[in-house]
């Protein structure tokens, strides 16, 4: 299987930290890995690099395009820089440039959409310098992107508890189906643990849902949750366990405040705690 992944770049280390990452969990060689250096992400503006912002790709190859970036951050070794680069360059990935909150906002949202995964690493969330604009523009694209978003730990290069969550509705399922799909390899050698949530609809659908598991994997822990108390009870469950990637089409604004609003205090910023957006 070929999968196309796009990378959300910040022009500093932890770039080389995501990449680094995906490509010990992503490992298939037929799989292509895409950079997206988004403006205001990190120290610098992007908008001070390049005179002319326009088919960037055709004025300058993918090392110089780098390069202008990685440049404009004082805190970037010329080691750090060619290595970067040259891992870029024997990825062949492909590299692209967002300026503005509108190209963000809209283009790198479009862009989305002929990819995969979007692999985001968490680091974002902790990084001092993001403008309230900047921030506003990558919690927007969180929301509206088109394809399955995966928000990476880069401390964490497997998982040894995949969680998938069923709550009956159609898009929980479907994010379940995405993740088998593009992710099924991640759950061979790891703890597969589907976490029900009890309503009428999963109760009616949970035989069919068991089935299409044991397509994948034979054997799996089942745990049933109540609505009314079943987000503190899913981090009761994801808290007893040493390294987990949660898969949910379900609760992405929960997750999602609880990271913007409580940044690196966020139950989700653990080293060891990954997440999977269907």
């Amino acid at each position: 299987m070929v999968r196309n992944m796009l990378l959300l770049m910040d022009g500093t280390s932890d770039a080389e930290r995501l990449l680094d990452c995906s490509i010990k969990i992503f490992h298939n060689q037929k799989d292509h890995f895409n950079g997206a250096f988004v403006d205001g992400i990190s120290s610098n503006n992007l908008n001070e690099v390049f005179d002319t912002k326009e088919h960037l790709s055709s004025q300058f190859t993918r090392s110089e395009i780098i390069e202008k970036i990685l440049h404009t951050d004082l805190n970037n070794s010329n080691e750090f820089i060619n290595r970067f680069v040259k891992k870029c360059e024997e990825l062949n990935l492909r590299t692209k440039v967002f300026i503005g909150p509108e190209e963000t906002n809209e283009d790198l949202v479009k862009e989305s959409m002929f990819n995969d995964l979007f692999l985001i690493g968490k680091d974002i969330f902790r990084k001092p310098n993001v403008s309230r604009q900047s921030f506003d523009a990558i919690e927007s694209l969180m929301r509206n992107t088109k394809c399955p978003i995966v928000l990476l730990s880069c401390e964490q290069i497997s998982f040894q508890n995949v969680v998938l969550i069923y709550d009956g509705s159609k898009r929980s399922f479907d994010a379940i189906k995405l993740f088998m799909y593009l992710m099924s390899e991640s759950i061979q050698k790891n703890n597969l643990i589907l976490n029900i949530v009890v309503t009428e609809n999963s109760s009616n659908n949970e035989k069919g849902v068991i089935d299409y598991l044991k397509n994948y994997k034979l054997h799996f822990s089942i745990n049933r949750v109540y609505p009314d108390n079943y987000y503190s009870e899913l981090l009761n469950l994801l808290v007893s366990l040493n390294s987990f990637l949660l898969v949910t089409g379900v609760n992405r604004n929960d997750i999602l405040e609880d990271l913007i609003f409580n940044k690196e205090h966020s139950f989700f910023m653990h080293g060891q705690r990954s997440i999977f957006f269907g």
